[in-house]
Order: C-alpha cells, then structure tokens, then sequence
C-alpha cells in the first residue's frame, strides 16, 4: 500500500509488544502485489538461460526503486567457469539455443516415442549440460553400469539419480552420446513429473572451464521405467535427441538496495535467483520486496538499517559477503519459503538456527514471536549448517543468516505443483513474520529488549533440560545457549552483559564435559589446531591445479565443523562440537581421513596446523 493508505507503525510498549507490532505492520501487506511479483519475476528468469538474466535483473532494480529501497545495485560477476570467492568458482553462461528433445526411434508405441521435449518443460534439458552435434545424435540405450563404462561408447545411457561429476565425467571419457536421467524417488509422488537436474559438478554444484560436457535429458519416472523395462529384457532400444545448447564467458548479477537507517548497521533479506520455480525462489525475491515496502510504509523510526540482497545460490552470496564493502550484522534467508507440502503433505515450517560457530538471538526472538502471534504453527528448529545461503554465519564472514522455509524432502525440484507452486496463503504468513520480525530488529532499543529478556532467556536454557545429553554435548548446548543471549548486547548495548548470560545456563552445566581421546586418531586429533587462512569451506579447490584436485572422504568438508577451526580449538573439539547437534558421527576412520584431507588442503595454503601448545 502506498501514499494514506499505508498503515502507520506506533511503537508500541508492553508484554505484548512483538503481538502488536505484528498486527500492525501486517496491515500494509498485498497479496496481490507478492503474486503479481513473483510471477513475473518467475517469467523473465525461469528459462534458466543467462542471456535471460540481464532483463530479470534490471526489472528486479526496478522494483526495488518503486518499492522505496535506494542505493540501489546491479553488481556484475564474471559467470566464466574460473573466477572464484571463498573457493566457489562460478560456472560458465549457459544457454539453452533452440527446441530440444529426445526421441525413441526403434519399435516403440507411436504415442509414446517423445521422451524429453524443451517444449514441454524447460527442465527437460539439464541446465548447464552439453550439447549434441547440429544434427543430434542416435544411438542404442543402455543402462549405466560404472564396472563396464566401456560400453557407453557411442551410446545413451539411462541413469536414475542426479549426475554429478562423478558419473559424467567418467561418461564423457568413455565416449557416452549423452545421459538420460529420471528421479523415481520423486516418482512415487507424480510419475509425470521432471525433476531440475542442476547438481552437475565435480569440485562443487557445477562444470569448471574446460571439462567435458555430455547432452542431459531430464524424463519423467514413467518413461524412464518404461526404458528400463525394455533393457530388462534385453529389447534393443534407439534413441535419437537433439540438445541445442551452448555455453560461453558471460555474467550474472548481484542485486542489492537499502532502507536506511540511523545507524549504519544492516539487518539483511536474502533471497537467491536464477532457477525455474516459482517457489524456488521467485517468491522469496518478491517476499523480501514486499518486506521492504511494509516497513517503509509503517513509518517507524529504523534505528539500523535494511539491506536487501539477490544473487546466484551460494556463489553469489560468497563473493558479496567476502568480496563486498557492506555492514551486514545478521540476516535472515528465504528460500523456497512456501510451497503447498506445508498443508497437503503435513511437513512443518523449518526454522534453520545460527551456527555453533557464531550464535545469534534471532533463533530466539523469532520463536518468541511465534508463540505470541501464531502458537499453533507447526515448524520445527534446526541446528545451523552454514549451508547455501547461510554460509554468512562463518565467522570470518561474519554475518550470522537463520532460514525459514518449508521441509521439501524428496521433492525437492520437481515440477510437480507440490513444490513448483506457492502456498499464497501460507507466504502471507511467513511475510508477516518475517516483516515484524525485521520491524522489531530494526526499530528496538536496549529497553525493548529487556523487556523480552525473561522470556527469550526461558527460551534459551528450554533445549539444556535433556537428560540423554554427555557431559561434553551439554557444554556445548550451554555455551552455544548463553552466547545466543550475551549477542543481544552487540545488537542493543546495554541490554545483557556476559556474566548474566552465564549465570542462565550454569545450573544445566555438568561436570567431567572435558573430551578424553581414547584411540591413535583421537589423540592425534586432539593435538592438531587448526588455522584457517581464508572465509568459506574448501569447495571447488580452485587454489589446486586441476590435476592435483581430489576428492574428500565423504565428498567435501562439513562447512559446520570446518567453520568451527579457529585457531585455538582442537580438531577433537571441532568434530565432537558438531556431533552435539548434528547426525554427522566422525569414527576413526573418518577422523584418519579428515586429518589426511586437512594436510593436504595445507600444502596448497587454505589452512595452517600446529601442534598443541606450539
């Protein structure tokens, strides 16, 4: 709402002050507007081409002018398959150039023979995959066999699951045609629906400059089930598919404005672009707008400041928080923040906690607010991982991120409307949420907060009355617990001090939590410290030649337990610390493997390690 029909915020005061705010500032929502944004937003990006985001991304700027935002941004970043930020190295622009599709040209039923079609769905060719020769390519189908990889030459191979670099690569070396891949978990929902294969990476989620790149056709579990019943009994089928594609040096964008604010401290929206789904993460941009356009029309005084941030998935968000001048202090990420699993399926909200390597009060303030204004919600906490989005929280970035959204499980990616679709009602209520979430960050003093303190302090020491927990896991809680109130003072000076955070959680405390290593990998774990020399989780290995880069036990570095090394800590502690919260288990083989895996991220300069006491 603009102009007199915005609804003016009065500060309110009170036990009741999060409940009024959220009344109040909910009135300036349009739910009109939030879907006439995402849609269009969804229009001019969902294509996935890059040549695409030039426009998605001066509309968005746009928007951002007419919604009251200013110093607004439109950052450009080499999108080359070289240029890297805290180890993610951008991949090359990618386009999808014409009609694409996939054919079965032996005996087939006639109705049936269009296995993948552009025309159908964008998603049925693999962002980010080769292309074939002009004319396309046929040839026999088999079925992936990684013993015999021999036998892919000169042929398509159907393979269930995402291709990632560790089956394409080896593919492109035999000599495969291409890949025809389905997801029959996603199957058992809608068997006609196509799954977005974007995961296509070895030394991270995409392609490096210079590796090979097979046509990825993307059909649905039906068809896909119907190939493999032909290979079962041993039918020859033929596939002919046409993949016009192209990838090239170009750039996407960053994409950045500002509600200022007295101070120039920033609490920040994130949201990310460039995928297909209106859920994932239209919405999410069009919700952060529509935050923006709700505070400034409630007219309340911001003592910090709003910054609103756009960019790609975890690429983009590494090199503004590494790379960029700004004075983020926290954020809060929506991503994929409404789809329709939350009624139909019964999954819950998901409430993504700050890190253990940089605790936040937010995880705290947020619940608070939920008791109050929607007490029958159902969502559910979860530990900080530093995935994705909130990779701010690391702590040489600085900028702890927590995230809301709804638990997709299986689902994730599908076109199938119960992902691909909003829930407008359910959004409605995360925007208010977050809105008055955003107001009462923005706009409170110490006094505010003291106000709250009592009941965010019950909300902190709720998780420490656990009888199952080690003495070692309670530390953790405890400390985690009180460093979640003393950031409260960081946020509003003279609001708690730190000896009062501890004397909340030191009744939970137990004795004997000291960690005694009982095996050679744990006493050589609890020797080494380790030093990190750059933000950001070892991800692409772009300070290793290519022909040196290897992969790790378990695939990459947990970026928990990885954030965690800072210097004073033993790696004993880092991993048991993470165990506290987390399902990752670290046995001794794993503890040989992390050690190997830090030793040789050393020789080529991410990390230094230093015996105990030296």
């Amino acid at each position: 709402m603009q102009g007199t029909e915005a609804k003016k915020l009065e500060k309110p005061t009170g036990k009741k002050m999060l409940e009024k705010i959220f009344d109040s500032i909910s009135q300036n929502y349009s739910e009109e507007r939030f879907r006439r944004d995402t849609k269009e937003f969804n229009r001019l990006e969902g294509s996935v081409c890059h040549s695409d985001f030039d426009r998605s991304t001066a509309w968005l700027a746009e928007q951002l002018i007419e919604a009251g935002f200013s110093a607004v941004e439109r950052i450009e970043l080499a999108a080359d398959g070289v240029t890297s930020a805290c180890d993610a190295i951008m991949p090359e622009a990618w386009d999808l150039t014409a009609h694409s599709y996939l054919d079965v040209v032996s005996e087939w039923p006639e109705n049936e023979r269009r296995l993948a079609d552009t025309a159908e769905t964008v998603l049925a060719a693999a962002t980010w995959c080769g292309a074939t020769p002009p004319g396309g390519s046929t040839g026999e189908l088999v079925a992936y066999d990684p013993e015999h990889l021999e036998n892919a030459c000169g042929k398509w191979v159907l393979y269930e699951g995402v291709p990632v670099g560790s089956i394409n690569q080896p593919l492109a070396r035999a000599g495969a045609l291409g890949i025809v891949v389905t997801d029959l978990r996603q199957g058992n929902c809608n068997p006609d629906a196509t799954r977005w294969m974007n995961n296509q990476g070895t030394w991270g989620w995409y392609y490096l400059k210079g590796e090979p790149r097979l046509p990825i056709f993307v059909i649905s579990s039906r068809r896909a089930l119907a190939l493999k019943a032909s290979l079962d009994r041993s039918e020859k089928v033929v596939l002919h598919g046409v993949m016009n594609t192209r990838h090239y040096d170009g750039k996407v964008y960053t994409v950045t404005a500002l509600l200022p604010g007295e101070s120039k401290e920033e609490f920040g929206l994130f949201a990310h672009m460039y995928e297909p789904f209106l859920s994932d993460d239209a919405s999410g941009v069009a919700a952060c707008i529509e935050i923006g356009r709700m505070v400034k029309a409630s007219g309340i005084r911001l003592r910090k400041s709003l910054r609103v941030l756009f960019s790609m998935e975890h690429y983009g968000f590494a090199e503004y928080l590494a790379q960029r001048p700004h004075q983020l202090k926290a954020a809060i990420n929506l991503d994929t923040l409404a789809t329709p699993m939350y009624r139909e399926l019964g999954f819950p909200m998901h409430w993504r906690l700050s890190p253990l390597c940089m605790p936040f009060f937010g995880d705290l303030l947020l619940e608070e607010l939920l008791r109050e204004v929607m007490p029958d919600l159902r969502w559910s906490p979860g530990a900080g991982t530093l995935s994705d989005d909130t990779i701010g929280g690391d702590p040489m970035l600085g900028v702890p991120t927590n995230w809301m959204y709804i638990e997709v499980g299986e689902l994730h990616h599908t076109n199938d409307p119960i992902f691909s679709d909003v829930d407008w009602e359910m959004a409605g209520t995360v925007i208010k949420l977050v809105a008055a979430y955003t107001a009462f960050l923005l706009t409170a003093e110490a006094d505010d907060f003291k106000s709250l303190l009592p009941n965010l302090t019950a909300l902190a020491i709720k998780p420490l009355d656990n009888n199952s927990d080690t003495p070692f896991a309670r530390k953790v809680k405890c400390d985690f617990a009180a460093a979640e109130l003393a950031s409260l003072e960081r946020w509003a000076p003279g609001t708690i001090d730190a000896q009062a955070a501890e004397d909340a959680v030191a009744p939970f405390r137990l004795p004997d939590a000291e960690i005694t290593p009982k095996t050679e990998s744990e006493r050589e774990a609890a020797e080494l410290i380790v030093t990190r020399l750059e933000p950001g989780t070892p991800w692409s290995l772009a300070r290793i030649p290519y022909p040196e880069k290897r992969r790790f036990d378990g695939y990459r570095m947990v970026p928990l337990q990885y954030a965690l090394c800072n210097g004073q800590r033993t790696l004993l502690e880092t991993v048991r610390m993470c165990e506290a919260v987390s399902f990752k288990r670290w046995g001794d083989r794993q503890l040989a493997a992390l050690i190997a895996t830090l030793r040789y991220l050393e020789s080529y300069g991410y990390l230094r390690l230093t015996k105990v006491g030296k």
